[in-house]
This record gives structure tokens, C-alpha cells and sequence, in this order.
């Protein structure tokens, strides 16, 4: 996977319920395209040209347009409570609350993992 894909699939795992319940308002066509996506990403195959189906354009702006900011800033909780992308596919970090329940990952539903 190259890096504009890491980083594609990183602000959609980091975006994705926002992009669903906006795809929600939609038209069935936003709806199929932003399932097939999906189904892309879990298959780890390449998600830009359909983000930019999805999005308006070709791609080469969908992650601005998609997210402005890598989730995962800090917010200042311990190092020990980030949880990363199950398999390594994405950089998306999670912080959860102390005590709270183990993120998982948007696109597959798969626990992440602590790193």
C-alpha cells in the first residue's frame, strides 16, 4: 500500500461515521459508492478514485476534502491508551477514556490494537 492510500484509508477509518451519516442524507448513489469503499478498504485495495467519485472530483483532493486533520491528536492521556489500526493497514490512532472500552477499527469492526 502506498502512502496517499495509508493516509486515504487512515481519515476514512478516522471520518467514517461522520461520512455515513452524511452519505445517509444523500442519494442512493452516495449511499452504494460510499458501501463499496468500504468494502474496498476492508479488502485493503486502493479507495482515492472512489473518494473522489464520492467526493466531486478525481481524487487528488479527496483527503482534503474528506478530513482536515489526522485523528488521533494527543488530548493528553497516557501513552499506554492508544490503540492502533488492527493490522498496521492505516496510522489512525485512538485514545480512548481510562477505563473505557476497546476502540475498533471503522472499516472492518476488528478490535485495535494497543500501541
Amino acid at each position: 500500500m502506498d502512502d496517499a492510500e495509508r493516509l486515504a484509508l487512515t481519515v476514512l477509518c478516522g471520518e467514517l461515521p461522520e461520512l455515513r451519516a452524511e452519505c445517509a442524507r444523500q442519494s442512493e448513489r452516495h449511499r452504494r459508492l460510499l458501501a463499496a469503499i468500504e468494502a474496498a478498504a476492508r479488502a485493503r485495495r486502493p479507495i482515492i478514485p472512489m473518494l473522489g467519485q464520492l467526493l466531486g472530483g478525481d481524487g487528488s483532493g479527496a483527503l482534503r476534502a474528506l478530513g482536515s486533520a489526522l485523528p488521533g491528536g494527543g488530548d493528553g492521556r497516557a501513552h499506554e491508551e492508544r490503540f492502533g489500526c488492527p493490522d498496521g493497514a492505516c496510522d489512525r490512532l485512538e485514545i480512548p477514556l481510562p477505563g473505557g472500552p476497546i476502540p475498533v477499527c471503522r472499516v472492518t469492526g476488528t478490535p485495535m490494537r494497543p500501541g
